[in-house]
Order: C-alpha cells, then structure tokens, then sequence
C-alpha cells in the first residue's frame, strides 16, 4: 500500500457500476490526513485488508480536499484522523445522517470532534478529555468468532495506547464495550445510531499488521452485509528438518525417553508422531531442508575441499535415508545451503554464496528430489536484496519465499505481504503468522486475526523445539521451550507436552473453522495466485447478495443480527458461526454469478 499523494483515490477493484440485474456494489470511504503519520498507519493496514478482501474502497485526504462526495454509495465510512476539523459542519451533518440511515461508521483511532462526540459515543467533554498511556488489550465481545476473552498482557504482546481518560459508565448510551485494556478503561466499542452503526477505538494500534483481521471485522460489525474474499487454506511449515545428526542424549527428550538420543527422537519419536497428528486431523506439511549443516565458511577465501564441504553430500544423504517412507501430503522445500542467513553480514562474498548454492542445487538433486524445489524458507527469515537475487539465477524455480508476515524488520526480508516479493517481483511471499506448539494468547491473537482478514491461518515450528529451554545463558523470554515441556508427557508442573499442545491447537482451529483446508506450500502459491488475479463484483440489495467471480473463491459474508443466508444460485453456504450482533458465514462460489437470498430469521 503506497503513501496516498493525491486527494481521491479509489483502489484497484473500484471497476464496478450499477448492473442492470439491480443492487449496489459494495464499497467504502476512507476519509484520512496525510499530515498526520500516526493516523496514515493504521490506513495502510485497513486498506491492504480491503485490497485482500476484493471489497472496492475510495481514500479522501482531508490535506488536500476537504468536502466529501456523495455519500449515498459507501456502505460503510473509516474516519481515520486524529481529528474531524477539516470537516466543515455540512459535511459533518451529512455524515450523521449517512450513518443514522443505515451506513456504518468506524473510527478508527481516537478522534476529537465536539459536533460528533455523541455520534462517536463520548461524554460531552471529550473534546479536552486528557490523554492517557495504558497497555494491554482484554476483548470483551465476539467481535470475530474466537476472540471473546482473550487477555493479552505485557508479557504476551505489547500494546501501548495513547488514549482518552474516559470511564466507561461515561460513555454514551448503548454503549457496548469491545475491548478494554487492563486497567478495565473502554479501548473499543460499538452502538447504534438510528439504522446505522459505530464501532470506535479509542487508541491507534490497529495500525499493527498482528491486528488486520480484528480491523477488519470493526468495520464489517457496522455494514448492514460485508462480503470479503478469502483465500481459505492453511499452511503448516517444519523449519530444519531433517535436522542434523548426532548421538548425544539431551534433555528433556532424554528423561521422558529412557535415555534416547537425538538421533532417535527426531528419525522416529518426532516424526512418527508428527505423521499420525497428519493422519488424524488431515493436515499437509512442507519440511524446509538445510544442504549443509557442517560446512559454515562464507568468506571468499573459503576453502572448497573443507572437510566440512567434502562430507557434507554423505552426511545429507543419511540424514534422508533415516526418514521413514512419506506420502503425498508432505513435501519438501530449500532452506538454504547451510544454516547462515542471506545477509551481507553471513554473507559477504556474493561470488561464494553462489558457488555453494550451486553445491545445494546438485545436492539437492542427487539426495532430496529429482525436482528443483519451489519454495524457499530463509535462515532466520532473513534475507537481503542481492543475496536474493544469487539465490534466483541458481534456483529459477523458486517461485515462493516464506518469511514472517507481522513480525520483524523490512530490511531483512520479514515483515512481508501476502503478493509479490519487493526485491523479486516474480516471486510470491506466503509468510508464516504463528509459530510453536503452544497457543498462548499471542499465537491465538495471531491465528484469529488472520483467519478473520484472509481467510488462511500460516504456522511454522521447529522439530528441536523440545530441547531449547531456559539456561544460564538462555532466559525463557528468549527460548522456544521456556516451561520445558516435554514432547509426549507432562512435565514436572503439570504441563502438557508439546505434541498434546499442538494437538490442542489444531483441534480448536478444526473445530472453529473446518473450511480451512491445509495444503503443501506449492498447493498454497497455487491458491494465492489465483486468490490475487480473481476479479469479484458484490452486488448488495434488500433481498439478495449477488457475488459474480472469475474464478471459484470462498467468501466471509457478515450479516447483523437475526439474518440467515439461503443460496439461490451458484453458491453454497459452507459455514456459519456467531459474532457480536451479527453472524459470519462463510461460502462457496462457483465462477460467475452466485446469488444468495437474505432472509430474517423467524
């Protein structure tokens, strides 16, 4: 999403007109201040889930034009500025009446108006309420099926809120609370206005990318329908496997398991367990693989008759021939030549770094597969521009990269969006979301916002997670095992093991969302490629939601209270499941035209 320099903008998929069948297309105003750079955040997140969703929108800067247009067509408004001043009090009125006929409202960080605090829901004297900083986040409503009761505190994410120091009985009336944070003051909440609806946040972190989908699904609570194209699948990557070899018998695998090495927990216990989870739950793995874990010289003057070199092709092939016969739902993908990250830093001889990934390319062909791998999982999810470039002339056909989508730094490869890579154009980025085997309230945060923006759910873990626990030198802040759980058993304080853990987490997203289907990573570039290049029209009326597509697609239609979704042509209803003051169904669409009937519940 770019920077907007211009006053009106309206996105990629705003193609649309009225069609003759009847109904209007979905869409919805933006109304922000370029000026204000805390506010043009939380912009470039609401409007890259939009873009994701295939849901048109129209951005106006208010730095640049200050009246609004007609109205009439935006089923719903984000008012994302700090301030409503540049309004003049026509506009103002106009946008009270939109909303109070029907339309939605979100006000996406905290916003100073006196001539709409009740609109907003604000006690009269909001206008020169103070600020106040609190952290944490406690959701009190279902604003997306899952999220009720979660509490994230400092110890599971960060979030810091610039806020007004507003009481929650002082709110207006119909007031409901969405989210707190944890001293119990009101961060969020919805209420009527007329036929319409509001949904305020009274802080600015839904400029994180961890906080799309619950973006997202504020604006969709106040839109009488909100129909968002989703992608649908779930992915779930095995970083470092086959790992390396060794005899060594480590705790705590060697306390639950008689003395077992870690030979023997990876090439039997780990992977026996991991292959009957895939069975019972019909999950899909990809296994990023590592060439060359003995060989670390990267400098120019590197030796290429190393002892670690020389061994490295015999050590690979025994770490495959140890494996036990795998199926079709598993594949394997390129993780590197050694374990060094691709950084100028690891690696600043490009001339050896190419050299030794053309040692990973024959290696990869003699030992792994007689097919070059598609997809690629970088060290660290680290990764620079040139080095990226090296590693496309050796393997052309690496079309996907998987690094981190809401976590770490631009520069180093993370921080990625779901399309094509920056650097590489031609490659597509599928990072991964949440990681490990425990859903602690971080991952949950995590998997329920982007199933709730994109309809996906992409995870990675390690197969040596179990050994890496807390230490002299390791706190557990810093380690992927910090209660030492065990992988079968509960430990010394009663805790699950990991498998148990994980097995847990897969149930609980099972349960909620049984239309997630998990692919291979070449299965999952397939699907968002096509989820990129489908080209979808949403016709909405009284009656009927009418969703024409060029290709088949899943999507998330909520509807208010009260509203069940009857398929009338095309289309199936795949799911459906309760939200605050609505429902979120989840269907199937044929290409071309799907209609659905809306009908109220008696």
């Amino acid at each position: 999403m770019q920077m907007i320099r211009w006053p009106w903008r309206r996105s990629e998929h705003n193609r649309q007109s009225p069609h003759p069948s009847g109904g209007d297309p979905q869409e919805v105003l933006i109304i922000c201040d370029s000026r204000q750079p805390e506010a043009m955040a939380v912009v470039d997140n609401l409007c890259a889930g939009l873009e994701f969703a295939n849901i048109p929108f129209s951005l106006l800067d208010l730095r640049l034009r200050k009246a609004l247009p007609a109205l009439e067509r935006f089923q719903a408004v984000a008012l994302l500025t700090e301030t409503g001043a540049r309004l003049d009090d026509e506009d103002v009125k106009r946008l009270r009446r939109h909303v109070r006929g029907g339309a939605g409202l979100l006000v996406g960080l905290r916003c100073r108006d006196a001539r709409m605090n009740d609109l907003f829901g604000l006690p009269e004297d909001a206008a020169v309420a103070p600020l106040h900083e609190t952290s944490g986040l406690i959701f009190k409503a279902e604003l997306f099926p899952g999220i009720a009761g979660l509490k994230l505190s400092e110890d599971d994410h960060v979030f810091e809120h610039a806020c007004f120091a507003i009481d929650a009985a002082r709110l207006g009336p119909q007031c409901e609370i969405v989210a707190t944070d944890l001293r119990g003051n009101p961060i969020a909440w919805t209420r009527a206005f007329g036929a319409g609806r509001v949904a305020y946040w009274n802080t600015g972190v839904l400029f994180a990318r961890v906080l799309r989908g619950i973006a997202l699904h504020s604006l969709f609570a106040t839109m009488p329908v909100a129909v968002a194209a989703i992608a649908g699948f779930a992915m779930l990557h095995v970083d470092d496997y086959p790992p390396s070899l060794s005899d060594h018998a480590a705790e705590p695998v060697a306390g639950e398991f008689a003395g077992l090495d870690w030979n023997g927990y990876f090439f039997k216990v780990w992977i026996d367990d991991m292959m009957a989870l895939k069975d019972r739950h019909d999950l899909a793995y990809t296994f990023y693989a590592v060439m060359n874990y003995g060989d670390v010289e990267t400098r120019p003057e590197a030796d290429p008759a190393s002892p670690g070199v020389m061994a490295g092709k015999e050590v690979l092939a025994e770490r495959f021939r140890r494996l036990p016969a795998l199926d079709a739902d598993v594949e394997f993908g390129f993780h590197g030549y050694n374990h060094e990250p691709l950084t100028d830093r690891a690696w600043p001889d490009p001339a050896t770094l190419e050299a030794k990934l053309k040692l990973a390319r024959a290696w990869w062909r003699e030992v792994v597969s007689a097919a070059a791998p598609t997809s690629f999982v970088p060290a660290n999810n680290w990764y620079q521009r040139d080095h990226l470039h090296v590693l496309r002339r050796v393997f052309p056909e690496i079309t996907s990269i998987c690094g981190l989508f809401s976590m770490g730094n631009f520069a180093f490869g993370e921080y990625r969006e779901f399309g094509p890579e920056p650097w590489a154009t031609s490659l597509l980025c599928l990072p991964r979301e949440t990681y490990g085997y425990v859903l602690t309230p971080e991952q949950r945060l995590r998997v329920l916002s982007q199933i709730a923006a994109m309809g996906m759910w992409t995870h990675f873990l390690h197969a040596d997670d179990v050994y890496d626990t807390p230490g002299d030198d390791a706190p557990a802040a810093r380690v992927r095992n910090p209660q030492t759980r065990l992988w079968r058993s509960r430990n010394a304080d009663g805790r699950p093991g990991l498998l148990a853990e994980l097995e847990a987490w897969i149930t609980w997203v099972r349960k909620r969302f049984p239309w997630l289907e998990f692919v291979r990573a070449s299965e999952a570039e397939t699907r968002l490629r096509a989820h990129l290049r489908n080209r979808v029209t949403v016709l909405l009326s009284d009656a009927h939601i009418d969703i024409r597509c060029s290709s088949p697609a899943l999507f998330q239609i909520r509807t208010g209270d009260g509203i069940t979704l009857h398929p009338v042509r095309g289309g199936r209803l795949v799911a459906r499941s309760r939200a605050t003051r609505g429902v979120v169904h989840v269907v199937e669409c044929a290409a071309g035209r799907n209609l659905f009937e809306k009908k109220k519940a008696a």
